[in-house]
């Protein structure tokens, strides 16, 4: 393959893969913030399915990412690059925690209503998630089109 046709492929799974993670968590938030235990436990069954479709495109994206950056001779070590390494493992990171509270609302709502569900929902771990889950997308869309040296 084409080196632009990589980069079209690593910018579409990236996109696909950031619409799976912010959409699904906005929702989700705003399904438990309801207090409709039902409607909680339905909603968030469905957070396994959206989360390995979501993973697989941050796992596609990455590896045309590296296709193209070999395929266009881009040093995979430029300082940009190692920059946007981190900040992808941060959102990986991050996404962990934000999968532990989805976890957590789920079982407490198919358990019906109760005080932990109550506290779960009145979070603010999801809302802080999500604000760095887009930061830390911001940050990498920076750094992938400036290509800034940091160092």
């Amino acid at each position: 393959m084409t080196f632009d046709i990589l980069k079209v492929l690593h910018i579409g799974s990236m996109f696909m893969a950031t619409a799976l993670a912010v959409g699904p968590l906005v929702v989700m938030y705003l399904v438990a913030r309801t207090q409709d235990a039902p409607a909680i436990a339905r909603t968030f069954s469905f957070s396994t399915s959206i989360g390995r479709i979501g993973g697989a495109m941050y796992g596609l994206g990455i590896l045309f990412g590296v296709l193209a950056a070999l395929n266009g001779s881009i040093d995979v070590t430029a300082p940009w690059l190692l920059t946007a390494y981190v900040l992808v493992i941060l959102l990986g990171v991050n996404g962990v925690l934000a999968e532990r509270w989805i976890s957590r609302v789920e079982r407490a709502a198919e358990a019906s209503w109760n005080a932990d569900l109550d506290r779960l929902v009145r979070a603010r771990s999801p809302v802080v998630s999500l604000t760095i889950m887009i930061g830390l997308t911001i940050a990498i869309i920076f750094v992938m089109v400036v290509k800034p040296t940091p160092f």
